[in-house]
């Protein structure tokens, strides 16, 4: 006897909808599954064989095989454990239910019980964005899992927590009320107790002014000075002045730690910008993505949020250079043998750097002891166009004494007056288009740099002058957007460009 049953699994952040067929026929006892399974799939067999059994169902003494389809897609992951098992229950007369318009999702224990898997919210949005009729499906997920996929409105979800509740409600007719769809919030109450206060860093203008501006337009950031400057408590600040997430950002962020299994306990919804801080001795995969099945890499965690990589220079220069496409288009694409995917990288990039092996090159308190090939080599660690894409390049100096200990002295900005500020630039952004000024491209700079004739010439005059390239200049003259935003004004003057041109090194 011939079941069908409907599935999905995902690649990158698609869901793709996956047909179990399940055929049961006489001969010697045998359990064939085709289709492209990767390990885990493959593995289901024993599984369900004694999910079945010790659900009190009947496991077949006769010839199984389980197809997969659309064969030419390879399926990752233990989510296919519960429609395989319903498959084989529905070929042998022990469910009787109408499988219409199901989906079902679901790790099976040996005892019968369903564990959660990874990737729930994005085979959820996959179902509601892709199904012409998809007020007529439901789907049904394990019930720790529930509350994730509780957030996507548009089709019916239902949680179960063993196999034999699910057989008996298809048996005797699904009378449980779905999941109710759990409204977006935004942002309740911001939490920032991990991250460093700005006012706790003494002097540091420029630089702080510069985290600013990097946090209003989402604009990539450098600090480049001698040790203990500041540079590290600098960069850990950022998130306590970073915007609130919008909606569709926190769907985003999600939906990736979602797939990557690095959603924390308890949280089904990320409000939160995310802040990673690799170490230097992380391996290309590890930052950029990679594995089998390609999952989600450091650039694509910190999608929408910052990834902060202390000590610059001292990464590979193969994980530096994989960073230029990322940082221009956005994402990031992996190519495999098996296929290739595609995931966000929207992020803003925050480095530190120190100018010289021993870091005190330009130090007016101590004498740098490097010769000028060794600083040479050391900057040249760090290629021209990674440079070039980094908006702000900042010198980060040896605080004054006074600033450090006299607390008498002008007292400094919280993080959060300079987050207000950051917000009212950032909602300023959002009126005219859907993407911070960082992220504009070529046609919607035209519409929203509106710059004035001196601050025009003043550009032109830094371009012949300073030998920029084409993406300098274009960067400069989004950094000056993002500054007359902070401003309040609607048009780029001279001020706004000569500030700009402050952060080109």
């Amino acid at each position: 006897m011939l079941a069908r049953i409907h599935s999905v699994v995902l690649e990158g952040l698609t869901a793709k909808t996956i047909e179990v067929e399940v055929d049961v026929s006489n001969g010697l006892p045998a359990f064939d599954m085709v289709g492209l399974p990767a390990t885990a799939v493959r593995e289901a067999r024993e599984r369900v064989r004694s999910a079945i059994r010790n659900s009190g169902y009947d496991f077949p003494l006769r010839r199984i095989t389980v197809n997969l389809a659309p064969a030419d897609v390879r399926k990752e992951g233990s989510g296919l454990d519960i429609p395989i098992a319903l498959g084989i229950l529905a070929a042998t007369g022990q469910v009787t239910g109408c499988l219409e318009n199901w989906f079902f999702v679901g790790e099976l224990a040996l005892d019968g019980f369903i564990r959660p898997v990874s990737g729930i919210l994005a085979m959820v949005w996959g179902l509601a964005h892709s199904t012409r009729e998809r007020e007529h499906i439901k789907f049904l997920v394990p019930d720790a899992n529930k509350a994730e996929a509780s957030r996507i409105q548009g089709i019916k979800v239902y949680g179960a927590t063993k196999l034999i509740s699910i057989v008996e409600m298809l048996n005797h007719g699904f009378t449980e009320v779905p999941i109710p769809h759990t409204r977006w919030e935004g942002e309740v109450q911001p939490d920032f107790d991990d991250t460093i206060d700005l006012s706790a860093i003494k002097g540091q203008r420029s630089a702080k002014r510069a985290m600013e501006i990097s946090a209003a337009g989402g604009h990539n950031l450098v600090f480049i000075g001698p040790p203990g400057t500041g540079k590290t408590m600098l960069a850990r600040s950022m998130p306590g002045i970073l915007p609130p997430m919008t909606e569709k950002e926190s769907l985003e962020t999600t939906m990736i730690y979602s797939v990557a299994g690095a959603l924390p306990d308890g949280v089904t919804w990320l409000t939160r910008r995310p802040f990673r801080t690799p170490h230097h001795h992380t391996t290309l995969s590890a930052l950029i993505g990679g594995g089998r099945p390609p999952r989600p890499g450091e650039i694509t965690l910190a999608h929408n949020g910052v990834l902060f990589m202390d000590e610059w220079p001292e990464f590979s220069r193969d994980v530096l250079e994989a960073f230029r496409q990322p940082l221009e288009d956005g994402k990031v694409t992996i190519a495999r043998l098996g296929g290739t995917v595609t995931y966000p990288a929207r992020m803003i990039l925050i480095c530190s750097s120190n100018p010289c092996p021993c870091g005190f090159f330009g130090d007016e308190e101590k004498e740098c002891n490097c010769s000028s090939l060794a600083i040479e080599r050391y900057r040249n660690r760090i290629s021209g166009p990674l440079w070039d894409r980094m908006d702000l390049q900042v010198m980060v100096y040896r605080p004054k004494y006074e600033q450090l200990r006299n607390s008498s002295l002008e007292k400094e900005e919280s993080s959060e007056t300079v987050r207000e500020r950051v917000i009212a630039a950032r909602e300023r952004q959002l009126r005219r288009s859907p993407w911070c000024n960082a992220h504009l491209d070529a046609e919607m700079m035209k519409q929203v740099c509106h710059i004035s004739d001196k601050a025009e010439s003043l550009l032109e005059q830094a371009y012949r002058r300073l030998n920029l390239s084409g993406r300098g200049l274009h960067r400069t003259l989004k950094v000056a957007r993002t500054i007359a935003d902070l401003h309040g004004s609607e048009q780029i003057s001279e001020t706004h460009i000569a500030e700009a041109l402050q952060y080109r090194l």
